[in-house]
């Protein structure tokens, strides 16, 4: 994780306020949420909609992350993220912040690529068949 407590306080969740982030490791996102095993269709639809969680089309693979409204992500509330950090998306916790982001209210903060959405697409690619289900 490169949560930064401090910097994010003062940022307010500019980076929530643009989209959440995904589980980009669909190991974690089962263990988080399914006891570390692939649930049935209709077992992971009431998952998804018990933990306020949606399925992002990022260019055709769908990929849990937490439902967006107009404000963003859905689980920002004012004390800050709904989860705890160690529930919290695979980018959210990987995304490093930067300070540039206070000082121009433009989003400088940095994903690695092995969470950016190219990997989370081939991660999540053996599981469409099922998610397709839901949808």
């Amino acid at each position: 994780s490169n949560f930064d407590k401090q910097l994010c306080r003062q940022c307010r969740g500019r980076c929530c306020q643009g989209h959440p982030g995904v589980w980009s490791d669909p190991q974690r996102f089962f263990a988080i949420f399914a006891a570390s095993r692939i649930p049935a269709a209709g077992e992971l639809s009431i998952l998804l909609n018990k933990n306020r969680l949606e399925l992002r089309n990022l260019d055709g693979v769908l990929i849990p992350a937490p439902k967006t409204t107009e404000q963003g992500c859905a689980a920002q509330q004012p004390e800050g993220c709904a989860f705890p950090p160690a529930t919290r998306p695979c980018q959210c916790l990987a995304l490093i912040p930067n300070l540039e982001t206070l000082l121009d209210d433009q989003i400088h903060c940095t994903l690695p690529a092995e969470y950016g959405s190219g990997t989370a697409r081939e991660n999540w690619r053996s599981f469409q068949p099922l998610l397709k289900r839901l949808k």
